[in-house]
């Protein structure tokens, strides 16, 4: 790792601490480079005059001066530096060159580059001088056939599986508001990344890391994939009531009670002898409340036998059991699912997640003050507590070229060539 290459002001003792990655990104590449500079890295992002098209993409905030700051783009920059460059001029290139001898990792991703030979063009001018660069960059669907085809959040959920799971069993399915699959495959690119940047350090071989958003989706469907390998059964979506894990009968997954809701699947099988376990407690609970009813008891709901019980009884122990909850409030739930172990979760507004009692104790929300867009927000903060490796704490999103200047000088650029060069790029 190159820890004298570093600026002083970065080389913090984070895991990453030494390593330069270079980003040019919109949003899946840089959600690789926020992980990485959460992990210390020094992590430079590669923009066009004017800045990157994230940078004003909504949703947006509106500074007090109207100028509009692309929510994404806050939330995935932070702790990174910014500089300008034409790619397209010589002497963003040459440029281009010098920082690529410095760094370790290179991210790129399709809404940046769009074009695979361009993409090709840039890898050859950043792995010239420098064999040990990791060359990360992330397609809608990989290279090969289809790496020119190009996709919008809304394909990329529909072609990774994910879009069908999601919507009444009744009505056409509906994306995730959030970019779930690009964001996706911006974590799974920075995994990737420092897989190949292990075996860098320790070979000095670099390597490109050719990353899918489709396949990234596959993997977020989780039981669904399993259901058809093993049962040949293709589950489909249902909303809050739905055939989980194969099953032929519909079960309630998302009940709501006196004050929102919770997640909890009392009945319809997996999760083995806990699962059981959580349903004996629940009954439990209820015949000391007063609200046993033999239904509760008449099958083995969670048993080898279950398919052979009929809807019409998994629907009247459903109503037994959501008469009860709606009798609660989420704080009571939570606590007494904690305390008898029911294997049940809040599902939290906003508001409830900023106030979650963990969350709180473990100092999770940082608030980040940013003056230069006139702007307060808490932020997630660190993802791990590394005890000896600890993860940077968020400092706002870089100004468009606010480093430009010192890290050519870190180059070795003296001011008359940045001059010579941003003259050249006017050119």
């Amino acid at each position: 790792m190159r820890r004298t290459d570093v600026p002083t002001a970065q080389a913090e003792e984070g895991a990453l601490a030494g390593c330069r990655v270079l980003e040019i990104s919109h949003l899946a590449a840089a959600v690789a480079g926020k992980v990485l500079a959460d992990l210390g890295a020094d992590v430079v992002k590669i923009e066009p005059r004017g800045g990157e098209p994230a940078r004003t993409a909504e949703p947006a905030h509106v500074d007090g001066g109207g100028q509009r700051h692309g929510l994404n783009f806050l939330a995935f920059n932070l702790g990174k530096r910014s500089v300008t460059l034409d790619l397209d001029s010589e002497a963003g290139r040459e440029i281009l060159a010098r920082l690529a001898r410095t760094a370790d990792i290179v991210l790129v991703d399709w809404e940046r580059i769009g074009d695979p030979a361009e993409a090709d063009r840039l890898r050859e001018i950043c792995t010239r001088d420098n064999p040990a660069l990791v060359w990360c960059e992330i397609w809608p669907y990989g290279r090969g056939e289809h790496e020119s085809t190009l996709a919008t959040e809304l394909t990329l959920q529909a072609q990774g599986g994910h879009l069908n799971l999601n919507g009444e069993i009744d009505r056409p399915p509906v994306r995730i508001s959030a970019p779930v699959a690009t964001a996706q495959s911006g974590a799974e690119a920075a995994s990737a990344a420092l897989m190949a940047y292990y075996h860098a350090v320790r070979t000095g071989e670099g390597q490109r890391v050719d990353v899918s958003v489709q396949a990234c989706v596959v993997w977020t469907l989780l039981n669904t994939t399993m259901t058809w390998q093993c049962l040949a059964v293709d589950e489909v979506r249902g909303g809050s009531v739905k055939k989980e894990r194969g099953n032929t009968f519909f079960t309630r997954l998302v009940w709501p009670c006196r004050d929102g809701f919770i997640q909890f699947g009392p009945v319809g099988g997996g999760g083995g002898a806990v699962r059981e376990q959580s349903y004996a407690t629940l009954v439990d609970w209820m015949r000391q409340e007063g609200h046993y009813r033999p239904i509760l008891e008449a099958h083995d709901w969670n048993g080898q036998g279950r398919f052979d019980i009929p809807q019409q009884a998994y629907d009247e122990v459903t109503e037994a059991i959501g008469d009860f909850i709606r009798t609660r409030t989420l704080a009571e739930l939570i606590e007494h699912g904690m305390k008898r172990r029911i294997l049940l979760a809040p599902v939290y507004s906003i508001p409830q997640l900023l106030a979650a009692e963990q969350l709180v104790a473990r100092n999770f929300f940082r608030r980040v003050e940013d003056d230069r867009r006139d702007a307060t927000a808490l932020h997630p903060g660190p993802f791990a507590v590394l005890s000896r490796t600890p993860l940077a704490a968020p400092r706002p999103a870089p100004v468009t070229g606010a480093d430009t200047v010192r890290v050519l000088a870190e180059l070795g650029f003296t001011g008359d060539d940045i001059d010579r060069l941003a003259a050249a790029e006017a050119v």
